[in-house]
């Protein structure tokens, strides 16, 4: 399935390359608590240019970084920064993820098309500036928005502007991954 990785080019741009996730822990601005671990599993083996081989089934770690719950049909808002991937054979690598799209656990057929900035082709590397924004309104994910930029230190905000934000297990995550700064395979 057609999604994105990243890996570091410069300082200005990111290769992408192809990789999607399903996330398998729930992720609920209700319950969540800053620091708690969140996953997401590789639906697909992804090789970036710079030779970080990320095989599928590798698991994407991560943390919510910030919650904010809603209460009397307030916002509510979750942030969460994944900066692991733990290899099938149980090496961990330090990663730095971008999420670049989100959508319910039964749209792959429609995500396969699209993407950031439209249809592509899975196997054609791209190139995005460091400075990219991406915003996904509310609508592929119900009442939920998603927003991230490359160069935050946070892979992605999800909000929604009167109810909780519950993502479920299985929800598709779309992802920009580079290895971080002085990677080495632990």
């Amino acid at each position: 399935m057609p999604g994105y990785a990243a890996s570091a080019t410069t300082e200005a741009h990111l290769q992408l390359v192809s990789v999607n996730a399903n996330l398998t822990t729930r992720l609920d601005s209700k319950s969540a608590k800053p620091g708690e671990r969140v996953t997401a599993k590789l639906t697909s083996s992804v090789k970036a240019a710079d030779s970080m081989d990320l095989p599928k089934g590798t698991v994407l770690i991560g943390r919510v970084a910030h919650v904010q719950t809603s209460t009397d049909h307030r916002p509510s808002k979750i942030s969460v920064v994944f900066d692991q991937a733990r290899l099938n054979d149980g090496h961990t690598i330090a990663i730095k993820a971008t999420l670049l799209g989100a959508y319910p656990a039964t749209s792959w057929s429609s995500f396969n098309y699209t993407g950031i900035g439209g249809p592509y082709v899975a196997t054609q590397s791209r190139f995005i500036p460091y400075d990219q924004k991406i915003d996904q309104e509310p609508g592929t994910l119900s009442h939920v928005a998603m927003r991230s930029a490359v160069q935050s230190p946070v892979s992605g905000v999800f909000t929604s502007k009167d109810r909780n934000v519950d993502l479920h297990r299985g929800t598709q995550l779309q992802f920009a991954i580079a290895p971080a700064t002085g990677t080495k395979v632990s």
